[in-house]
């Protein structure tokens, strides 16, 4: 417990503006909390100077978003984000997009390349989803480690010509060997980005 309560001090003092939530995100995405690390409900509460209950709610939504697994007793473990999963998180991401692109109509389309945020670019996407549970996946990835990429990142990685590129496609008709391409392309540029992130921190502790 005194190497995790050590830990959550630390992290309290350089993410001191954040809830908990927002605190638990940025050091599990940025790798200050490493994965396969685990943690209870009353460590984190002592050590961040809170009530169990931001606590528990904070777990049950990083659980939902894939940074956590709930173990018994009140335990959490923290996900290891390894190349391999964040590589397959932008992946999946976006296969599942493109689909949805797929059945969009003209109008839609137009609508959709006109937005210049990615972040809405992606909200506005993610409604012409059908399936809830494909919606409560882009939800977590368009919503918590895509913008913590692009605010980690800026335009170093490329980005937004990349997506420039994906905006530029949504032509009608559409050409789906060129939307996933593009696709393809974005989520490698995505996923490089935070690997770097994460690598920055990991190397910065050593």
């Amino acid at each position: 417990m005194d190497t995790i309560f050590l830990i959550m001090l630390e992290l309290r003092k350089k993410y001191k503006s954040g809830s908990v939530l927002e605190i638990l995100q940025e050091a599990i995405l940025s790798g200050d909390l490493q994965g396969g690390t685990i943690i209870t409900q009353t460590e984190l509460a002592m050590s961040l100077e809170v009530s169990r209950m931001p606590v528990r709610e904070a777990l049950i939504s990083l659980e939902y978003q894939g940074l956590t697994e709930r173990l018994p007793g009140q335990h959490v473990r923290i996900t290891t984000l390894n190349d391999e999963y964040i590589r397959s998180i932008f992946t999946d991401m976006g296969i599942i997009e493109a689909e949805a692109v797929k059945e969009l109509s003209a109008e839609k389309l137009m609508s959709l390349s006109m937005c210049e945020r990615q972040t809405d670019f992606h909200r506005t996407l993610r409604r012409y989803v059908a399936v809830p549970l494909r919606r409560k996946f882009l939800e977590a990835i368009t919503e918590i480690y895509l913008p913590f990429v692009l605010r980690r990142c800026g335009n170093a990685a490329n980005i937004d010509a990349v997506f420039g590129n994906l905006l530029s496609a949504l032509k009608y008709p559409l050409d789906m060997g060129m939307i996933r391409s593009c696709y393809a392309v974005y989520s490698e540029v995505l996923s490089g980005g935070l690997i770097r992130i994460r690598r920055r921190s990991t190397h910065v502790k050593s």
